[in-house]
């Protein structure tokens, strides 16, 4: 059994948003990749969003502090502290009309396939495209070199559209993605918190964890 404050949380990761660059601060507080349940405490200075990704699980959010906009197609609810709103499927985003922190649960759906886990998380199962890291591990990895180079840039970006706030995808690629990154950069500004975890010459590993 374990117990944590949500108060001193909220405290510490509004604090933290408030002045980092990105102006968001992240915490997985229960679950993570081998968990049908996820819970993630996310903190967001004013005026910044959580950019849009599928909703292929059943989810909340809860308001701990502030206001936020949820915006579904062309719907949006309005949530201020105390707020629990059901998140609807499909594509979503939310905006923090003042700083905010939300509790974002996630209930992973168990789907009738070999990896239930990436059928929640919007990817498509397919062998040598998709693999799971080490057992128990918070992570998903993409191995590129396995898709056509065709088609490769924009599997990446769909993956990357699919994970949802507090996972992370890991990329591996043939060279450095700098060009890639460029280009997420320019369409997805301050996203997803990117760092490299192999620099060649063999491959290029990079990790992408939303925000």
């Amino acid at each position: 059994m374990q117990k944590k404050s949500l108060t001193a949380l909220v405290r510490h990761h509004l604090n933290h948003a408030r002045e980092a660059s990105s102006g968001r601060s992240a915490e997985t507080v229960y679950g993570g990749h081998v968990h049908v349940l996820r819970q993630t405490l996310i903190a967001l200075r004013s005026g910044k969003r959580l950019g849009e990704h599928d909703n292929l699980a059943e989810a909340t959010v809860q308001v701990l502090e502030g206001r936020v906009v949820l915006t579904s197609g062309g719907a949006s609810w309005s949530g201020w502290r105390g707020d629990l709103i059901t998140m609807p499927p499909g594509r979503n985003s939310l905006e923090a009309v003042e700083d905010a922190v939300i509790l974002l649960t996630v209930a992973k759906l168990i789907a009738p396939a070999r990896r239930p886990e990436l059928f929640a998380l919007g990817w498509p199962i397919a062998d040598g495209a998709v693999d799971e890291t080490a057992a128990g591990a918070e992570n998903i990895v993409l191995d590129a070199r396995t898709i056509p180079h065709a088609i490769r840039h924009a599997a990446v970006f769909g993956a990357l559209d699919a994970v949802i706030p507090g996972f992370a995808l890991d990329v591996i690629e043939p060279h450095d993605p700098q060009r890639m990154l460029a280009e997420l950069q320019h369409s997805q500004p301050d996203t997803f918190d990117v760092s490299y975890i192999e620099r060649g010459p063999e491959f290029w590993r990079v990790r992408f964890r939303r925000a």
